[in-house]
């Protein structure tokens, strides 16, 4: 009878334990997803703080071609008033998409593409372009994993007791990825 008791008491302590760490688990992996999801708000954010020094700067060189650079600050404002991760996201993706097609059209302008100013803010926006592609990797392994976590056995059970969704990567429709074509956003 004691050893029968021992055992059970041995049993709903390691079940227990095991509970304990995955829910831990859980915990850290959940927090990885939103630490993830933090860095790309601070790139975001970057982004957001360069662009009305680009769209001062492109004023003086791009003046007929003001629909782009009304485009360009209607989406800022977009991913300013995005309360939901996926909208910001959703912004931030056609964002880019213009942004590099502003690039290629900036060709046009030798007195533009040489001056110190613009090539320092075009610097800076490639890099935070590339900060952000970093930072949405690293968020979609941080998903990736947390989701893992919460559906393989034994931290399924405590994920389901918390309740515990699968968490959203994010991804880039295939509509999103094509070249963006400047004349036809130019000719609107």
């Amino acid at each position: 009878m004691k050893i029968i008791l021992v055992i059970t008491i041995s049993l709903v302590v390691l079940i227990g334990m095991i509970a304990i760490i995955a829910n831990n688990q859980i915990i850290a992996r959940k927090n990885q997803v939103a630490q993830a999801f933090g860095s790309i708000e601070i790139y975001l954010k970057k982004r957001f703080d360069l662009i009305p020094n680009l769209v001062a700067m492109l004023n003086k060189y791009l003046a007929h071609e003001k629909e782009i650079l009304v485009k360009v600050t209607q989406l800022r404002s977009q991913i300013h008033a995005a309360s939901d991760p996926k909208e910001k996201i959703q912004a931030s993706n056609e964002l880019t998409k213009i942004m590099g097609g502003l690039t290629l059209n900036v060709e046009n302008y030798p007195t533009l593409k040489a001056d110190t100013q613009f090539l320092d803010l075009q610097h800076k926006l490639t890099d935070i372009e590339d900060h952000i592609s970093a930072a949405r990797r690293a968020y979609n392994a941080a998903v990736t994993l947390y989701n893992n976590k919460i559906q393989m056995f034994p931290a399924n059970v405590v994920a389901q007791l918390r309740k515990d969704k699968a968490a959203e990567l994010l991804d880039i429709s295939k509509a999103e990825q094509k070249e963006i074509d400047i004349n036809q956003l130019v000719n609107r």
